[in-house]
């Protein structure tokens, strides 16, 4: 993560088990120990995902295999197979964090495509399109969220491919996980939305001329007002680091908010990795939308209202003649 960009991680992530049936000193390691159990689900994960990409015949074969690979971190560690969380079984904590990220890298190695895909995906991303499926109604609320794609996530993830008309493979690629966060998004909206105003056909907004662009006030999650960039070339609506911090200090954002991360072209050619997250709510003018993808940029850098927001109205256009922007009813 780049020097400045907020950390959404305020609790602990993972791992890919159910740390209450834990009995053995390497499950009561990685459950005492953060870091150890984001490890242990990354490397869940890479599991699952392998798992679900090999014929039916050839699912045994890994299946013992990653039998032997936990007999194997044992002895190669020097924990034993019973007693408590001893001193001696903390100092293998390196050794044991070493042999778990060296056997995702090998799995990972193995995948292609949308498992390939979804393996390498942010854990708290794989927890938030957990929450999605569950919300959408193909997984059930008593299903445990805990971001490895075990068998009850396998079959809901069929069951949405199957309905909405895709390959039933099982694996959420990014281009399925990307609708299922659509979906989601706009299910939430419809709960969560306001009943609407008495608007008209079109609202404008005015607009203020700042060099060769044009910024328009927005107030963010009812928190605070700021002047954004109208770019209708950005993907996403993107908030600069250090506002992102402001509202994560007022309370206004948290680590449940963020879905992962995505690299963006951008208008020189190069290329820039940022955090994605949902803001709550966007008001400009009359208008307000709800749960709009946003991304992090640059300490300091431009807020830029993008795509994410713009296209959330059927019409929306610029008279640079009065200097407003006109945007038509939501869709």
């Amino acid at each position: 993560m780049a020097p400045g960009t907020l950390a959404p991680v305020t609790q602990q992530i993972g791992p890919g088990f159910d740390c209450s049936k834990a009995v053995r000193p390497l499950a009561l390691l990685i459950c005492a120990d953060a870091d150890l159990s984001r490890v242990d689900l990354l490397y869940n994960q890479a599991y699952w995902a392998l798992l679900q990409q090999l014929d039916p015949s050839a699912r045994k074969g890994l299946r013992q295999e990653e039998e032997a690979f936990i007999d194997a971190v044992q002895d190669q560690c020097g924990m034993p197979r019973s007693g408590g969380l001893t001193p001696q079984v903390r100092q293998a904590r390196d050794c044991v964090r070493g042999a778990y990220e060296g056997q995702r890298n090998r799995w990972l190695s193995r995948l292609s495509g949308p498992a390939y895909e979804e393996a390498t995906r942010p854990a708290e991303r794989h927890l938030a399109l957990q929450r999605d499926l569950e919300a959408l109604g193909f997984l059930s609320a008593a299903t445990q969220i805990d971001g490895a794609y075990a068998d009850e996530t396998r079959n809901a993830i069929i069951a949405w491919q199957t309905e909405r008309g895709h390959a039933a493979t099982g694996l959420l690629g990014e281009l399925d996980a990307r609708e299922v966060e659509r979906e989601a998004t706009g299910r939430a909206e419809t709960k969560l939305a306001p009943p609407p105003k008495a608007l008209g056909p079109r609202d404008e907004v005015p607009l203020t001329a700042s060099g060769n662009v044009f910024r328009v006030p927005v107030r963010v999650n009812d928190a605070i007002t700021l002047s954004f960039v109208l770019d209708s070339g950005a993907a996403d609506v993107q908030i600069s680091a250090d506002v992102a911090l402001t509202l994560a200090r007022v309370g206004t954002i948290s680590e449940e908010d963020f879905i992962g991360s995505q690299i963006y072209v951008l208008p020189d050619g190069s290329q820039m990795n940022g955090d994605q997250f949902r803001l709550h709510e966007m008001r400009l003018g009359n208008h307000v939308a709800h749960n709009v993808v946003a991304s992090i940029g640059p300490v300091k850098g431009d807020l830029l209202l993008g795509q994410t927001f713009l296209s959330r109205f059927g019409i929306w256009a610029i008279d640079n003649t009065r200097r407003v922007l006109i945007l038509g009813s939501p869709q």
